[in-house]
């Protein structure tokens, strides 16, 4: 965790931030440019409600319609009301681009926020651009980091920085042994391949490196290899049901499990029960909330998921519900920052855009469209039924101070 992050000059007040929630601590000068938009801002979002990745869209969806809310009680950006349209893509990459498609064809919306699934995510890239529209991810895109599409940026951290963390992490345990398991799909080859590309640079050994189907309900043979490769350590790069069925199946193996954010939930602790103890993943350092040290983005992190418990019986926010709310503040920060909701002039705010959110700290370029960096990670684990940060991660932050 970057001091950058911790210790920022805020361009709102910690009492305003905190009263809308948004707390969108721009570092470097306020902007000048404050002239009112003529229109609203009009957001369409496109996530899984439904399918296999029902449960990150849905807490993309809750967080997002939150911040809103919260926003508009702040009254607004440029004096006008941001207005949500979410729809569903059913987990599925042909409906995703559908619902996309449609949204953006009609002009009165100004930005998209792309679906928490990769595969869809990254084919919306498509109509983002040709349609000229900006979008934010909801999931970890890597084809969108360099901004050779100049529409469409990602908003969590990408595998690629996921890895470097865990790598990290073990180096510091003096780990010298991997096996890895991910998802047939992007996220996972992603995942993978960073995986194994800062092992190597690290010493450590990879001793497997073993694909599954995203919709498989059992991965008995996985299981196998990965006990049988006997790893210090076992990357998950997988989501949603199939994480927490491998996590069920290599209870009692012995084999220390090192997830991501797309497991960062109480969804994940839940169902996996048991088998969930000890399970640790890089995920945002939002996750560490009351842990992390005291300044705007901690007030942040607290405000935010005060509030989502409060909607959800006690529950602690996801990392996927983080993602949520800062998209929507990355938009209405771009939108005060150009004084219009114009897409082009959104998007021209968005590139060059610095601001430290509910999730972490932005700082966009032309050429670097991605979402947050390692220094905006934590290491957490599961103790006693909830995510609680590491001592490795206590320690980055007590440094940071």
């Amino acid at each position: 965790m970057s001091s950058k992050v911790l210790r920022v000059t805020a361009a709102l007040t910690v009492t305003a931030c905190l009263a809308a929630l948004t707390a969108c601590t721009t570092t470097g000068a306020a902007t000048s440019n404050t002239a009112a938009s003529s229109a609203p801002l009009k957001i369409g979002m496109v996530v899984p409600l439904t399918g296999g990745l029902a449960a990150l869209g849905q807490g993309s969806k809750d967080a997002a319609e939150l911040m809103v809310a919260q926003l508009n009680a702040a009254g607004g950006v440029n004096g006008q009301d941001i207005e949500l349209t979410i729809v569903d893509d059913k987990t599925d990459v042909t409906e995703g681009v559908k619902q996309f498609n449609q949204l953006a064809a009609d002009p009165s919306y100004s930005a998209m926020l792309g679906s928490s699934y990769t595969q869809a995510a990254t084919a919306e890239g498509a109509t983002a651009e040709s349609a000229k529209i900006p979008m934010i991810a909801l999931s970890p895109v890597s084809a969108f980091v360099d901004g050779s599409n100049p529409y469409a940026f990602t908003g969590p951290a990408t595998p690629d920085v996921y890895a470097k963390a865990l790598v990290d992490y073990w180096k510091s345990e003096d780990i010298t042994t991997v096996a890895i398991g991910f998802s047939a799909d992007l996220f996972g080859q992603d995942g993978s391949d960073a995986t194994k590309k800062y092992a190597e640079e690290a010493g450590i050994e990879v001793v497997l490196d073993e694909s599954h189907d995203v919709f498989a309900t059992d991965f008995t043979p996985l299981v196998t290899k990965v006990v049988a490769a006997k790893p210090e350590a076992f990357a998950l790069w997988s989501a949603g049901p199939p994480a927490v069925i491998i996590t069920a199946q290599l209870e009692g193996k012995g084999i220390p499990i090192y997830g991501t954010g797309a497991i960062a939930s109480s969804l994940f602790i839940g169902p996996a029960g048991t088998a969930a103890e000890g399970v640790l993943a890089a995920t945002t350092a939002s996750m560490a909330t009351t842990s992390l040290p005291a300044g705007d983005y901690r007030d942040q992190v607290v405000a935010l998921n005060d509030a989502w418990m409060t909607a959800h019986q006690g529950d602690p926010a996801p990392e996927f519900a983080y993602g949520g709310a800062a998209a929507v503040q990355l938009l209405a920060e771009a939108a005060r920052k150009a004084g219009s909701t114009d897409r082009e002039s959104l998007r021209n705010a968005l590139a060059s855009l610095e601001v430290v959110t509910v999730a972490g700290e932005y700082s966009f370029a032309d050429d670097r469209h991605m979402g947050l960096t390692e220094e905006n990670l934590a290491i957490m684990t599961v103790e006693n039924g909830a995510w609680v940060p590491t001592q490795y991660s206590l320690d980055l932050f007590a440094a940071a101070k």
